[in-house]
C-alpha cells in the first residue's frame, strides 16, 4: 500500500479530519497546519511539512537563512527551507521500508516538527539579539 494510503488510514484512525487534495493530504495537529505530500513517482516516501512558520523580507532573510541552516544541521531527520512563497517551511522526510509502521512514525513525525519549529524561533531570537 502507497504511503499516502497509510497515512490518510492513519489520521482517519486517530481522529484526526484530514483532506484529501491532488498534491496529498492536509490535516491540523495541535493548532498547526501539515501536509503529507503525495509522491507518486515514489511511494515509499514518506513527506510531512509544516508550511509558513515563518514569512521572510528584506530585512530578515539573513538570520532566516542561518536559522535554517543551524536547524538542518541540529535537527535529526528534519530541514528548514523557503518556500517560493518567501517563507519557511520545515520537512520530516525519511524512506520506508516495504512495511512501515505508520502508527509510530506519524506521531514521531509530528513531534520532530514541533520540536523543529521551537528550534527554529529560538535561533531566531538569539540570532536577532546578536
Amino acid at each position: 500500500m502507497a504511503a499516502k494510503d497509510l497515512v490518510l488510514a492513519f489520521l482517519r484512525k486517530e481522529g484526526f479530519c484530514p483532506e484529501e487534495e491532488e498534491f496529498g493530504i492536509l490535516f491540523k495537529y495541535q493548532m498547526a497546519s501539515f501536509i503529507f505530500f503525495n509522491n507518486s513517482n515514489d511511494e515509499e516516501f514518506f513527506q510531512l511539512v509544516m508550511p509558513g512558520i515563518f514569512d521572510i523580507d528584506e530585512e530578515n532573510i539573513s538570520i532566516a537563512m542561518l536559522a535554517c541552516n543551524r536547524l538542518n544541521s541540529d535537527v535529526k531527520v528534519a530541514k528548514a527551507f523557503v518556500s517560493q512563497n518567501n517563507d519557511v517551511w520545515l520537512a520530516f522526510e525519511i524512506l520506508l521500508d516495504e512495511n512501515p509502521e505508520v502508527e509510530s512514525i506519524v506521531p514521531r513525525a509530528l513531534n520532530t516538527l514541533m520540536h523543529a519549529r521551537e528550534q527554529f524561533y529560538a535561533a531566531i531570537k538569539e540570532l536577532s539579539a546578536e
